[in-house]
């Protein structure tokens, strides 16, 4: 028979297996927390793309819709203006015309989109001779829209707008005068003449405005006689930081009184962060010459507020060519 001490011992680690089996848990530690480091950078990453990327998609959006609804052929704009942002002093049109064989750039793109409600049709109107009358019932323009009848060759400026004598019905006066031409050419209210169709537009602006250039030696830009030149990216003196995409409709101070300017009124910011200054150019067909069927636009974001563990995205979201589908306007 064994010994009763023999019989109940318990038998343990040695000294040996225990510093083995630290170093194995420190190691597997070691690899976890180098893991989570690993998701957690990922996600800081991807969370600074993903917000500068939603910024820009959106206005990519916006941009895409309001092209491809464009009865005009765009024009490039700058995007200076004076304190009124009058329309004869702001944001003055860019040339398309191709400069050594390079399709010039700017920061901001103007066109007409039809209102809605549009077609109408066009009278003299019944109480009055020397006026035109237009059945635009339920949308009346709004004075800084633009009139157009395309059989006739009138696009023009709304001066003034006022009610008519019949219902549903408006009295335009044109800022060149082009009401006097309509009337002598419109068919008398219910005649059981033919009528001209007309289209009340509005002529929108999208430009890119405020940001700061930040002097950066792979920045992409040279200040060349108080101008910032765009160079080869990664060989400038400075990088463009916090552009907002801004949209502007044609207004008129007169508020259809007919005693006002023209102005750009601010409706919106589309896009904030942008980190490209002059992202809009008129692509070139294979003569050289400019392409006015299409807009070309590249646009970059950078999120400033998504440094999160010190990490910036830069997100160059676009490099595309957005055609507009139709045209009724002989001018921009």
């Amino acid at each position: 028979m064994k010994p009763f001490h023999e019989r109940y011992s318990q038998s343990g680690f040695t000294a040996v297996e225990m510093v083995v089996s630290t170093m194995v848990m420190a190691i597997l530690g070691i690899v976890f927390l180098q893991v989570l480091n690993s998701g957690m950078i990922l996600y800081a990453k991807n969370t600074a793309v993903n917000s500068a990327h939603e910024d820009a998609r959106e206005g990519v959006n916006r941009l895409t819709r309001d092209i491809h609804a464009a009865v005009s052929v765009p024009q490039l704009r700058n995007s200076t203006t004076d304190a009124n942002y009058t329309v004869t002093g702001s944001f003055a049109v860019v040339s398309s015309t191709p400069s050594g064989g390079v399709a010039p750039t700017a920061a901001g793109i103007s066109f007409q989109n039809v209102v809605s409600g549009s077609p109408d049709f066009v009278w003299k109107d019944p109480n009055n001779a020397n006026l035109i009358m237009i059945n635009d019932n339920p949308n009346p323009p709004v004075s800084g829209m633009r009139l157009i009848v395309p059989f006739w060759g009138i696009e023009d400026d709304i001066q003034k707008v006022a009610s008519s004598g019949s219902a549903k019905k408006s009295n335009v006066f044109l800022a060149g005068g082009g009401e006097s031409t309509v009337v002598t050419k419109a068919p008398a209210y219910l005649s059981g003449d033919a009528y001209a169709v007309t289209y009340y537009t509005e002529r929108v602006l999208y430009v890119v405005e405020g940001g700061t250039y930040i002097a950066d030696s792979k920045g992409n830009f040279n200040l060349v006689s108080g101008q910032y030149v765009a160079v080869t990216p990664g060989t400038g003196q400075y990088r463009f930081e916090g552009g907002e995409l801004h949209f502007y409709k044609q207004r008129n101070t007169g508020n259809n009184n007919g005693n006002g300017y023209f102005y750009w009124q601010f409706i919106s910011t589309v896009a904030r962060y942008l980190s490209s200054p002059q992202p809009f150019y008129i692509p070139l067909n294979s003569g050289g010459s400019p392409d006015t069927r299409y807009v070309g636009v590249k646009l970059s974001a950078r999120n400033p507020g998504s440094t999160n563990r010190g990490y910036l995205a830069t997100a160059a979201l676009l490099d595309t060519q957005i055609d507009y589908r139709s045209r009724i306007c002989l001018y921009q």
